[in-house]
């Protein structure tokens, strides 16, 4: 009798074994299938400050069209909103953001908006309305008015539209161009300013 219990405890432990054996092997190919997974994965990164509208993403070499677009408002402001005391200011924030092959072109466009500011006493405000965003080439169209102004005394409204072209590099977003691509000012008024 003893060795018939022996048997049946002896098969039970074994039962056991076999079972917690497979259960582990079964975890184990999910741990490994788990790890070769995240080599073909970029992490996402939810982001949301508190100064922003809206939250975005960055998931490895691609941005949230809400982050293009938040990030082509603010720096629309840094490059739009000036004074003749605020430009440089506000542009030497903004070449921290440029990529280096343009930045030499950015430096030389700030000074010569500061001179231009300084000649003419003038300040400028950009109000948006529209957005076009290109997520796939990293490329934000923003529409608006632009507002000159002297002292007090708005001087001309101008509907505008500029584009930002930006660049990836190591996951961060930097501003590979900035242009006026659409204006509403007539030829007269362009060539006496």
């Amino acid at each position: 009798m003893d060795f018939h219990l022996n048997q049946n405890r002896l098969r039970d432990l074994k039962f056991q074994r076999d079972t917690i054996a497979g259960v582990c092997v079964v975890l184990l190919f999910i741990n490994a299938a788990q790890s070769f997974w995240l080599f073909f994965r970029h992490e996402r990164v939810i982001i949301t400050p508190p100064q922003l509208s809206q939250g975005f993403w960055v998931e490895g070499n691609r941005f949230s069209p809400q982050y293009l677009e938040e990030m082509a408002l603010h720096y629309a402001h840094f490059l739009l909103d000036v004074t003749e005391k605020t430009v440089l200011y506000q542009g030497e924030i903004i070449l921290r953001y440029v990529v280096p092959e343009s930045y030499g072109t950015f430096k030389a466009k700030l000074l010569e908006d500061e001179k231009q500011l300084k000649a003419n006493h003038l300040s400028t405000r950009f109000a948006p309305s529209d957005v076009v965003i290109s997520p796939e080439q990293l490329r934000v169209d923003l529409s608006g008015e632009l507002m000159s102004y002297v002292g007090d005394k708005k001087i001309s409204q101008v509907r505008e539209t500029y584009r930002f072209q930006f660049q990836n590099q190591s996951g961060r977003l930097l501003i590979g161009a900035f242009s006026l691509v659409k204006s509403d000012r007539n030829p007269k008024e362009e060539q006496s300013s």
